[in-house]
């Protein structure tokens, strides 16, 4: 019994140790714990990689869509990455972009809202690996790959119900060498 009381105060210390340093038992409570994530930012969606856990998050105050990585370390979760997209009133929105490599594993996401009533279906991926998603105005849709790859390299983009493309997600064509982050978008293809 004497052992238990000399060891029960280093536990405690342990824990405490853990949970200050961003480990928590669940990854959700590890993503929520993430010191980027916003306060009153709704879960979206989980998306399940192997090891690692990603979670999509809106924040309507701030007006911005955040994904959220949880990593698995033994038994525990820790939350250290994130990104942010800002909402938008654009013909397909990306809310998610993100990619990872990780010990044993690698994840890329890429996740859309299309306000375009012609966009029918979107296809996205790299060879041999292309996924198609029907899609509808106002719906959102993901497309999560087991590599990791610069989501502007997932040849992602949108068709009508016809099979005629309409946009493309990346860098914009036909321009300088030189880019901002803001050009990384999607670009209807008559404009270009």
């Amino acid at each position: 019994m004497k052992k238990w009381i000399r060891i029960l105060p280093l536990l405690v210390i342990i824990i405490v140790l853990f949970i200050f340093s961003g480990y928590r038992f669940t990854a959700l409570s590890a993503a929520k714990a993430n010191s980027f994530l916003l306060k009153n930012a709704e879960l979206v969606e989980e998306y399940d990689t192997g090891k690692s856990t990603l979670f999509l998050f809106k924040n309507d105050n701030e007006e911005v869509f955040q994904t959220v990585l949880s990593e698995k370390h033994g038994l525990l979760h820790r939350s250290r990455v994130s990104t942010n997209v800002p909402i938008s009133a654009v013909e397909i929105q990306t809310v998610s972009i993100f990619s990872f490599t990780g010990k044993d594993e690698a994840a890329t996401l890429l996740s859309v809202i299309s306000n375009d009533r012609e966009v029918a279906y979107i296809e996205a991926g790299v060879e041999p690996d292309i996924e198609r998603k029907a899609i509808q105005k106002g719906e959102r849709i993901s497309f999560l790959f087991s590599f990791s790859e610069q989501v502007e390299s997932l040849n992602a983009t949108a068709f009508n119900e016809e099979g005629k493309a309409l946009f493309y997600y990346g860098l914009p064509k036909n321009v300088s060498q030189v880019h901002i982050p803001e050009d990384l978008k999607w670009h209807k293809i008559d404009d270009e």
